[in-house]
């Protein structure tokens, strides 16, 4: 039995496999799959049929005295300054007093983890919460369609240096180093 050689195959131009398009950069993400964010960088979210209808960025993390008597943070007292719009067509995960469409950047959706990844297991605390007597310099605690909003979440934090997650629905989030 004798064996026969392969014949090659050829392909004409018109048959060659169309150039592959170089793939755009991943967008860098944690090991949890949260998208990494730089302070100052905007952040958007929004629903496929209505395009980008949220955009936020961190412009500031910083430790910050709390000026009010009362119960002292467990950890550091973290400062998260925000710049935060919403548009006509944003439509939040929360629904608050029977109004759908809210969303919260309160402390309760944020998460800490320490520089060696461990979650720290809050960073939601009465400390956190009644850390100021100037109210007004807060991010209220819900909002809705069509608002501009400027101000600070106080964070409860167990490590001096980590990294934040603002997570308002459950999925991914977005994470920045402190």
């Amino acid at each position: 039995m004798t064996a026969t050689a392969p014949t090659p195959v050829v392909q004409s131009k018109s048959d060659a496999v169309p150039p592959t398009v170089s793939p755009t950069p991943a967008r860098p993400v944690t090991v949890r799959g949260e998208l990494i964010k730089k302070v100052g960088q905007e952040s958007s979210w929004g629903y496929d049929d209505t395009g980008i209808t949220l955009h936020f960025k961190v412009t500031s993390i910083a430790p910050i005295e709390c000026d009010m008597s009362g119960a002292k943070p467990s950890g550091t007292a973290l400062a998260v300054g925000l710049e935060i719009a919403t548009d006509a067509n944003f439509f939040g995960p929360l629904e608050v007093n029977g109004v759908d469409g809210q969303i919260s950047f309160g402390s309760y959706y944020w998460r800490g983890y320490e520089p060696d990844g461990t979650r720290m297991n809050s960073v939601d605390s009465s400390a956190a919460n009644n850390c100021l007597q100037d109210r007004g310099r807060l991010i209220p605690d819900y909002f809705g369609t069509g608002e501009k909003l400027k101000g600070l979440v106080i964070l409860d934090v167990t490590t001096p240096t980590g990294t934040i997650v603002f997570n308002p629905a459950g999925g991914d989030g977005w994470a920045w180093k402190y």
